[in-house]
């Protein structure tokens, strides 16, 4: 039987702005409970002589709401470390997405506790810093100084914008410490507003820099925070010297979290931090890893043994980076799994132990430019990587292959048309059939009344709607259109034109366009059909399936040249397409897909422009055009034939040659080895199952 809160209680925890449940009173009499018995005090109210500003908001109870507190304290049966973990739980869904509050699981505080240590062991001090500028309820804290002992902590303050998970943290700290409040300060809110007044040169800092810092920051879509707070956050990071690093307007939460980490930290002073694997294969995260290779030495990147998160409850795909703030070395990274022994874990990381065979060694400031795009591609052992990495060496210096940027120039590749209404812009669509179609228009009907309109081809444009319609073939057979109406007054358009629109906004099919531009909402379409021109030969999907289980190909091909909606990217050279259409659908191009395509959830991937430009390309302008025909010869074969998905194709004759077609023309050693090695490769590949 669940028990509710009284009137008094829920009023209490409003005003302390936590959520209001039985459970959260608990935790905040547990918490204020440790923290007197760590005083020897039995009152609240004999905190106010200890001048901490994260206990100041106690101060907004009155005293019949004090006296509550006082006479519940014995009352709760919790023990500060359930609290530390409870806490977590207690968060709407809305809190949580906007906070972005997702703890670090005991694999991951177990492995930095012993970081820290390892680290200490060799540190030239007799006591550190530690601190968390995204503190959540300090588990990863309060894990360490356990590992470290009390006597080598000089100082530990962190910053959480949660009040009842901060009086959690403070608690748990002040009992770990030994009720030394002296070594201990915890601000309840905003990182990036508390941490530069903290550390400002402008005035005497009011707090040490770190030595060692434990975190997991909050990583959220840039998208889903308000403008008004991420020009904010920009404006910050800026302020603090990182502007060059801030290459992107849409840039990463968590990216600008460590670069305010990086604020903190001393000189030689060590961050071990969760991150969302997507920093490393994302542009978002590209200045990061440029501040890593100018500023650090990064002894490792690891990811979880058992999972694919280290924080609770997280969906992303997440890894531990390990770095030290130093100038860059020529260390070897370590990349491995994160096993159950977090000792020997941090020995090895620390180079005190022999790496075993799961352990793979980079250097990431000598990495080809193709495996920069994604470090999470350089875990475990991975025969596609060594084999791709050997093409592409050979393909480079024979100068057959090269980055797209550098073939094709950086305007080569157009994202699809993005439109609000599908239901309006598409047609056919959920409302209305095509009838039949002349040169001058066609004609479209509605299911339901049987209206029947005309409407000129001036306004409609071929398009390509959705990859899973064109999967399984590489010469697309459209039949969709999308409409594009110039920016003119309703009144001015021709009548049947007028009354599909009026229908659009009477079904409310145009309702997301209309919100989102006003007035002549009808002609977005138009607009960026004649800025961005989004028409071409050749088509290549934003997001993929590596797993290909029901596609059978990567790129689709039309004689004609035709537009795309924003699922696509279009290629914008014509002159070449079949050869483009031979490349993506090779096996070579599909393997570079699976080794470094960004995983944003099971087996997808998504690609973005600046991801495409960094991948390979065969070099069409030092091919020749005996290589060209041939390729395009040996592409007719598959060009207007349903096929199956890649793994079924792989012992086809069609695939072996348009495969050892490309190695050829590429001049790779022992090409029909190579071919025969790579499908084999996939054949016993993971996905394929």
């Amino acid at each position: 039987m669940k028990i509710a809160l009284s009137q008094n209680q829920e009023q209490v925890l409003g005003k302390l702005d936590i959520e209001p449940n039985p459970v959260s009173f608990k935790i905040l009499l547990t918490s204020l409970k440790t923290i007197l018995e760590c005083s020897q005090n039995k009152k609240v109210e004999s905190l106010r002589t200890w001048n901490e500003p994260l206990l100041s908001s106690l101060w907004k109870l009155d005293k019949d709401e004090i006296d509550l507190i006082n006479s519940e304290l014995l009352q709760s049966n919790l023990d500060i470390d359930d609290c530390q973990f409870q806490v977590q739980k207690l968060l709407s869904q809305d809190k949580r997405k906007r906070f972005a509050a997702y703890y670090t699981i005991d694999q991951g505080t177990h492995f930095m506790a012993a970081m820290a240590n390892e680290f200490l062991s060799r540190l030239n001090k007799d006591k550190i810093v530690l601190a968390d500028p995204f503190l959540g309820s300090g588990r990863t804290l309060t894990a360490a100084i356990q590992k470290i002992g009390i006597g080598k902590i000089g100082k530990v303050w962190g910053v959480e914008p949660l009040f009842l998970p901060a009086l959690v943290a403070y608690a748990s700290l002040l009992r770990v410490l030994g009720g030394r409040r002296d070594l201990i300060t915890v601000m309840n809110g905003d990182a990036f507003e508390i941490v530069p007044q903290l550390l400002s040169p402008l005035f005497q800092p009011r707090i040490p820099k770190a030595d060692v810092i434990l975190t997991n920051p909050p990583f959220t879509r840039w998208e889903t925070l308000e403008e008004r707070y991420r020009n904010y956050l920009i404006k910050v990071i800026g302020g603090l010297g990182y502007e060059r690093y801030v290459t992107r307007k849409s840039i990463s939460l968590q990216t600008l979290a460590m670069f305010l980490s990086d604020y903190m930290l001393n000189v030689s002073g060590l961050i071990v931090s969760v991150l969302p694997a997507s920093t490393f294969y994302t542009i978002y995260g590209e200045g990061y890893k440029s501040l890593l290779r100018n500023n650090y030495d990064v002894l490792a990147i690891l990811e979880c043994s058992s999972r694919s998160s280290f924080s609770e409850d997280s969906g992303f795909k997440e890894i531990i980076i390990v770095a030290k703030n130093e100038e860059k070395s020529n260390r070897l990274t370590v990349f491995t799994k994160l096993n159950d022994n977090a000792s020997e874990t941090a020995m090895l990381v620390m180079g005190r132990c022999e790496p075993n065979n799961t352990v793979n060694l980079f250097n990431i400031h000598r990495l080809p430019r193709f495996l920069d795009i994604n470090w999470v591609a350089l875990f475990g052992e991975n025969k596609i990587r060594n084999m791709i990495v050997d093409i592409f060496e050979q393909g480079l210096r024979n100068g057959t292959l090269g980055y797209w940027k550098d073939v094709l120039g950086h305007k080569s590749i157009i994202r699809g048309v993005e439109m609000y209404g599908p239901n309006f812009f598409f047609i056919p669509n959920k409302y209305w059939k095509i009838k039949k179609e002349n040169d001058e228009s066609v004609e479209i009907e509605n299911a339901r009344d049987k209206v029947s309109l005309n409407l000129k081809r001036d306004f409609l444009q071929k398009t390509l709607r959705k990859p899973s319609l064109y999967d399984r073939i590489i010469t697309v057979a459209v039949d969709s259109y999308m409409l594009a109406i110039p920016p003119a007054d309703l009144d001015s358009l021709p009548k049947d034109l007028q009354y599909y629109v009026e229908f659009g906004i009477k079904t409310g099919t145009a309702k997301p366009a209309i919100g989102a531009y006003g007035k002549h909402w009808y002609s977005h379409v138009y607009n960026q059909m004649s800025v961005k021109k989004p028409f071409g030969h050749v088509f290549i999907p934003d997001k993929v399936d590596l797993a290909f289980k029901r596609r059978g190909v990567f790129a689709n091909y039309s004689e004609e040249k035709l537009a795309a909606s924003k699922n696509f990217y279009i290629i914008k050279d014509e002159s070449i397409a079949k050869l483009f259409v031979g490349w993506f659908n090779c096996t070579f191009f599909i393997s570079t897909l699976i080794l470094l395509g960004r995983k944003i959830s099971g087996t997808w991937t998504r690609f973005l422009e600046n991801d495409y430009i960094e991948l390979p390309v065969i070099n069409a302008n030092v091919l020749g055009q005996e290589a060209t025909s041939r390729i395009s010869d040996s592409l007719d074969n598959m060009l207007s034939e349903p096929l199956p998905p890649l793994w079924k194709q792989l012992n086809k004759e069609y695939r072996h040659q348009i495969d050892l077609t490309i190695f050829e023309a590429m001049k790779i050693k022992e090409p029909k080895a190579v071919v025969e090695k790579l499908h084999q490769i996939l054949l016993n590949h993971p996905f394929n199952n």
